[in-house]
């Protein structure tokens, strides 16, 4: 489905929250299987919008961040607006669109960090347990041998091996860092706010598929699912997915914000998004959309109305940032969803 934009700068698809939007015109052609694995969760209102946020978008997008966004800017001497076109991954007024870094350069990040924590936890605990065998072995053995026979295995083949993969892939990130960090092949998903379009892509990494669409319908065909699954140790986690209420597509929104103990905070993303894709209503007022805001026809015309300081966010400073988060925290807390 393709969509055109009207002179107001959305398409006629653009999700409405005040228009009566037809239901879809297929038949359900969901399986058992499909339903009982993404429906069974609890369905999320499309109700009144509580205004507040995911206090995970709080921490990964803040004043500081903003900061430092506009000083690689100004090194690179050029924008981010000129330049975020060139990626697959976008987070602005227009789109939620994620990428995600090709399976080597995922391999290479593991390889380094995984390296790193096994050595520096493992190392510990083994030196501990070699101290404690030495001071019972050691009036029938001598240190040398102790040391050739049982402690240099260990660290020639079980601990070189992980301090290598630690170095040679903290060498590459800091010297190389377009080897690690490659470009995606391709988007996994996108919410477009301009078109009001869901659209799910196929997987970039195999041949010809990138960028080719797997599925895509008007936001106001989806519907949004609480999700919950226990971990081993008997925590609940809970997770926003949007399924499509006929064709078989579920799409996981974990990748914004990942899976949480606390279910209040998947309300306060589903109303976000759903405030995100509604283009009656302005951009959601965080930290991550403020350079956007003057681009969306609907945010500019609010913003200007209630006079709002176009760097309210990015001039913030850190104690009074903490003292919004500490409230934005206590409302989802008392606040029953």
């Amino acid at each position: 489905m393709t969509a055109t934009l009207e002179n107001a700068g959305y398409a006629s698809t653009a999700y409405r929250s005040n228009r009566k939007t037809p239901e879809p015109a297929d038949s359900p052609q969901q399986s058992a299987l499909f339903r009982k694995s993404w429906t069974m969760g609890q369905p999320l209102p499309k109700g009144k919008l509580s205004g507040l946020v995911p206090p995970g978008f709080l921490e990964t997008w803040h004043p500081q961040r903003l900061r430092q966004y506009e000083e690689i800017e100004e090194r690179k001497g050029i924008t981010e607006l000129e330049e975020r076109h060139t990626y697959h991954g976008r987070l602005d007024e227009e789109c939620l669109r994620y990428a995600t870094l090709p399976r080597v350069s995922w391999a290479l990040l593991w390889m380094q960090h995984g390296g790193r924590l096994l050595f520096t936890w493992l190392l510990p605990l083994f030196a501990v347990a070699m101290a404690i065998l030495w001071f019972q072995v050691r009036e029938n053995e001598t240190f040398k041998s102790f040391f050739w026979d049982g402690i240099f295995p260990f660290l020639a083949y079980f601990f070189l091996p992980m301090l290598l993969c630690w170095g040679i892939g903290r060498f590459l990130e800091k010297k190389y860092p377009k080897v690690v960090y490659q470009e995606p092949k391709g988007p996994l998903w996108e919410l477009n706010r301009r078109t009001g379009m869901v659209t799910l892509f196929k997987d970039p990494e195999k041949e010809g598929q990138s960028g080719e669409i797997r599925g895509q319908a008007p936001f106001h065909e989806w519907d949004g699912y609480l999700l919950s699954l226990p971990d081993h140790q008997g925590n609940i986690w809970y997770r926003l997915v949007l399924v499509h209420k006929t064709q078989e597509w579920a799409l996981p929104m974990n990748q914004l914000l990942a899976a949480t103990t606390n279910r209040a905070d998947v309300f306060a993303y589903w109303d976000l998004v759903r405030q995100y894709m509604d283009v009656t209503k302005p951009l959601p007022d965080i930290p991550l959309f403020e350079a956007w805001r003057y681009l969306d026809p609907t945010t500019r015309a609010h913003d200007e109305k209630i006079g709002r300081v176009p760097h309210y966010w990015r001039n913030m400073s850190e104690e009074d940032y903490e003292s919004y988060k500490r409230r934005n925290r206590t409302d989802l807390v008392s606040r029953s969803f």
